[in-house]
């Protein structure tokens, strides 16, 4: 298992929080209550980018008017339900298949999860509730 505690506040006790974080891997994986730990490494870093609410619109995209460029990383907009490293290395396949196309060449298809559910009665009514009472 690697659990990460993202947005971890600067001032934050390292020894509570590593705690919590065990717990809450027990919580979410009951089977791991009875394991062994035998390693534990701990990194505390400050080198996430920052990635602002409402923020989404204003990244680059994978593929740019104007020369012949391409973005790939964890900051770069996919589209795809995708966060962090799955971002970076999806928006790496992304651009990879843009270069090769201008080549003439067939870059991979990347397959997701369906970004609707199978029912759309379900998806209205969630929407619905999401607006409030008396909004359409």
């Amino acid at each position: 298992m690697e659990p990460h505690a993202c947005a971890v506040p600067a001032d934050a006790a390292r020894d509570v929080e590593e705690k919590r974080l065990i717990e809450q891997m027990h919580r979410v994986y009951p089977e791991t209550r009875d394991a062994t730990i035998v390693d534990a490494r701990h990194e505390w870093r400050d080198d996430c980018p920052p990635f602002p609410v409402g923020g989404y619109g204003d990244r680059p995209t994978v593929r740019n008017p104007g020369p012949p460029l391409v973005v790939a990383g964890d900051m770069v907009r996919t589209g795809l339900p995708v966060a962090l490293m799955e971002r970076a290395a999806t928006a790496g396949f992304l651009a990879a298949s843009a270069l090769l196309e201008r080549w003439g060449v067939r870059g991979v298809t990347l397959w997701t999860v369906p970004r609707h559910g199978r029912n759309a009665v379900p998806r209205r009514l969630a929407g619905a509730a999401a607006r409030g009472p008396g909004t359409r």
